[in-house]
């Protein structure tokens, strides 16, 4: 993946020198892609000659091209009609390959660009001239020799069978840090000249203002931009927060990533699984400046599997807030699209949001129900194949400081290579909750209530919240636990709007409010015992080996007290 505008320029002059005779520029910032081509065009000496469907062949900046330009030498614009012609691809085609040919051709070559031609390419156009036509010239170009490439700038990458060996497809990254840095200062310095406006003198107001912009088009942050400053006439901080607002509304708008708040949140919110948070916090200063001078390398992620909740995803927004680093959810299943092609085009994008903003941690939740198996019947002609294929190479590749945490209740469904080394650094287990466990849980559930864990039998709760109550092998998860004190705390409010006493949330409240409780591991039991088969080959646990919570505790009566031994 490559990073910057800097490496793209790079990649590019190398396929164009190569003689590739058909590229695709996957983006959506066509007017930046154009830029670079005129950049890299005006370098190497090649003419650039772009076609669209409305405005037929003109130049780089929409001006119209002259006959001279392109054939027999004669001047003048193209009449309209002519024009007008040229807005059918067929007829554009037939022109490159006669310049091509042509005795008085452009000496150093021509780059032919193609803004979104997908409409005539497609494998459902009802004329297949224009992809028979596309195929001869990039077929002429490379047995003979011509200097000139053909160019595809579209996000769309929907390939017809015919050119899908011709083609090489290469992404624009988003804008890095020090371009938007360059773009941002410039901006400041044009505003500087205008006493109208006024820029706050705070010298970290444009690196907070980069952070806030990461992950953007140049075309969204110069709307972002002009919205905060047209807003009050003024450039400072108040600006870097509605950047990072509206930066929300557009990841949120593409359907497939949205930035998560878990700011108020921390590890110790969630009970139990310490082998699990012990590896979390070993790896929190990896993505620090300090720690990549010593030489360590971003953790990957982590895959955590297990019973349904025990806190799997209560640990992804848990680990992002303490570490510092913005949390963004990828929803697998709004990947995919109903048009052909651009499922693999939405994975590629949204790849690419997240690398812009690392360091960051990437949460896909349940990620089984968006990646299919590789054997069997997929039914989808073979998207669903394709972007397994780009995001497993991705995960197997990635340089970038992205941590991906990803859950998965049916290990079971999930490709088998995705579970390879090199995918995640560490596949965790989550078991049903230990005793010790429960205690933790039911100490941060009642917490939350606003009350104090002290004034409750902590110790008689998380007892009869496991094997004590409902059996060996079966307890309440966190999850359960959670919904268990907010039902007894109802039945408090209840009880005490009856008889107008003043009682508070009491054991009793619990321990009446439990029996209406059926727990899941009751009702799963033989899923949950193959889940533990699996784990013991497959994965590391993410809690300390069981104590008290796998048996239920010995009882003896001693000076008329019943005690649990």
């Amino acid at each position: 993946m490559l990073r910057d505008a800097k490496e793209f320029s790079a990649e590019l002059r190398l396929l164009i020198r190569a003689r590739f005779p058909l590229i695709q520029v996957a983006t959506h910032e066509e007017d930046r892609a154009l830029t670079i081509l005129q950049d890299l065009a005006t370098e190497m000496n090649k003419k650039v000659i772009v076609w669209s469907t409305s405005r037929g062949v003109h130049n780089v900046d929409n001006t119209p091209l002259d006959r001279h330009d392109l054939l027999d030498g004669a001047p003048g614009p193209f009449p309209a009609a002519t024009q007008a012609a040229f807005s059918e691809l067929a007829t554009t085609i037939e022109l490159f390959d006669r310049l091509v040919t042509h005795k008085d051709r452009h000496k150093g070559g021509y780059l032919f660009v193609f803004l979104d031609p997908q409409s005539y390419l497609s494998d459902r156009s009802s004329n297949p001239i224009h992809r028979r036509k596309l195929r001869d010239l990039i077929i002429a170009i490379r047995t003979h020799g011509y200097h000139a490439n053909c160019l595809i700038v579209s996000q769309n990458t929907d390939i017809p069978t015919e050119l899908e060996k011709e083609v090489s497809i290469i992404d624009l990254p988003l804008p890095s840090r020090v371009e938007i840095e360059a773009h941002v200062t410039s901006l400041i310095t044009k505003l500087k000249t205008n006493s109208a406006f006024k820029i706050d003198p705070d010298p970290t107001l444009v690196g907070r203002m980069v952070d806030s912009a990461i992950g953007l088009t140049m075309a969204e942050i110069d709307n972002c931009l002009s919205k905060a400053i047209v807003d009050d006439m003024k450039f400072n901080a108040k600006d870097v927060e509605a950047i990072f607002r509206q930066k929300q509304q557009i990841v949120r708008r593409s359907g497939i990533l949205e930035y998560i708040d878990s700011r108020s949140l921390s590890l110790g919110d969630v009970g139990g699984l310490d082998l699990l948070k012990q590896w979390l916090n070993l790896r929190d200063d990896a993505f620090s400046a300090s720690g990549r001078s010593f030489g360590i390398a971003p953790p990957k992620g982590v895959l955590v599997t297990g019973v349904p909740g025990c806190g799997k995803s209560l640990s992804a927004k848990s680990v992002a807030a303490a570490w510092r680093l913005p949390l963004i959810n990828l929803d697998m299943g709004k990947v995919f699209s109903s048009l052909v092609g651009s499922s693999e085009s939405r994975m590629r994008e949204a790849i690419q949001v997240c690398e812009a903003v690392a360091p960051c941690v990437l949460w896909i939740d349940e990620i089984e129900k968006g990646l299919p198996r590789t054997h069997g019947y997929v039914g989808d002609s073979g998207t669903s194949l394709r972007v397994l294929a780009t995001f497993l190479t991705w995960l197997q590749e990635k340089q970038s400081p992205v941590f991906v945490f990803a859950t998965a209740n049916a290990i079971e469904h999930l490709p088998p290579e995705t579970l390879r080394k090199g995918r995640f650094d560490e596949i965790f287990f989550v078991d049903l909750p230990t005793h010790d466990e429960r205690r933790e849980i039911i100490n941060i559930q009642i917490r939350k209530t606003g009350r104090d864990p002290e004034l409750f039998d902590i110790d008689h709760l998380a007892r009869i919240s496991g094997p004590e109550k409902f059996g060996d092998d079966i307890a309440l998860t966190g999850a359960e636990i959670a919904s268990w004190i907010n039902e007894a705390l109802i039945a408090a409010f209840h009880r005490r709007r009856g008889d107008d006493t003043g009682h508070d949330l009491a054991v009793g409240d619990l321990e009446s409010t439990l029996e209406r409780i059926v727990p899941l591991a009751k009702m799963r039991q033989e899923e949950i015992a193959a889940m533990r088969r699996w784990a013991d080959t497959h994965a590391t646990r993410a809690s300390s080996p069981g104590n008290a919570a796998a048996a239920p505790a010995i009882q003896l009566q001693f000076d008329g007290r019943r005690l649990d031994v």
